[in-house]
């Protein structure tokens, strides 16, 4: 509840703020499919990692500099993590099982970009490019709480996306976009394991 009402407010900063300085300004939501790189200093790992598929809803406000060139601007709730697929065994060896561990990471995420877009008719196809800062909520794993406990708060990286956008109706436009969202800092840092987020998502949204 706390994080839906955290996301409503800055909904709600990003509607007062473009209608005093005359901004498009829209929501996006769509899929998030998310790993995490565990690296080992002897280069091994027992670990089977699986992608995890998750939510993401965000708000954006963007300032056209020209008909080209925009600054883009987000912020997003977005669910990141892995899966983790461990062997069950009896007792004398024999696989008996495959366990299946789904660990949810939640980040409040904020975006600057540049969008160049090249224009048609009545649709666009754009490209985005800019860094990222995403702020850790919580967690929901059986598995790895104490791993997610030690995580560092803030998450540094970047993202790159394709897009395509068209007028839906009147002032109103749709857009649909595929991005992906490496981190270029470390979640997790010992001597022995550091871990790392990456991310691809598929978006769709409305602008106003």
């Amino acid at each position: 509840m706390k994080k839906l009402m955290l996301f409503v407010i800055v909904i709600l900063g990003f509607t007062v703020l473009s209608a005093q300085l005359n901004l498009s300004y829209g929501i996006k939501t769509g899929c998030v499919i998310a790993n995490q790189d565990f690296d080992y200093d002897d280069n091994s790992s027992s670990l089977d990692l699986e992608n995890r598929y998750g939510f993401d809803i965000g708000a954006f406000i963007e300032y056209s500099h020209n008909s080209n060139l925009y600054i883009l601007c987000e912020t997003h709730y977005i669910q990141k993590g892995m899966v983790y697929e461990m062997e069950e065994r009896d007792d004398t060896g024999h696989l008996v099982g495959i366990i299946t561990f789904n660990n949810r990471v939640d980040y409040l995420e904020f975006d600057v970009f540049g969008k160049f877009v090249h224009n048609f008719n009545n649709s666009s196809l754009y490209i985005i490019l800019g860094p990222r800062i995403d702020i850790l909520l919580g967690y929901d794993s059986k598995f790895f709480g104490n791993l997610y406990d030690d995580f560092e708060r803030l998450d540094f990286g970047g993202s790159f996306g394709l897009g395509y956008e068209f007028i839906l109706w009147e002032s109103i436009n749709f857009l649909s976009e595929m991005r992906y969202s490496p981190s270029f800092t470390n979640s997790y840092e010992t001597n022995s394991l550091t871990v790392k987020n990456n991310s691809f998502e598929i978006l769709t949204g409305i602008k106003f």
